[in-house]
């Protein structure tokens, strides 16, 4: 599995978990406007991918480059493939 598959995997079980409509998911998508995503959602999602992917690029020592807002589902692919890379 991709980290781009997991990051849909993980939103589409926050939403299908929430009842909300599961709908096609592209990395362009804003994650509060289009996916209709709050902060617990957010939170949620994270923690699906930690387990999925065995990363937290929030916790990592080595991931301590400054990093604008999560605002798409690009952002978050972006974040765990940085992530994924480092030792």
């Amino acid at each position: 599995m991709t980290i781009a598959d997991a990051v849909t995997d993980a939103i589409q079980t926050v939403l299908r978990d929430t009842a909300r409509d599961v709908k096609a998911i592209e990395p362009s998508m804003l994650l509060a406007t289009d996916l209709g995503l709050d902060s617990l959602d957010l939170a949620q999602t994270v923690v699906l991918l930690e387990r999925s992917l065995g990363v937290d690029p929030f916790r990592s020592a080595a991931n301590t480059a400054p990093r604008p807002g999560i605002r798409t589902v690009s952002d978050l692919i972006s974040i765990y493939t940085a992530a994924s890379r480092t030792p």
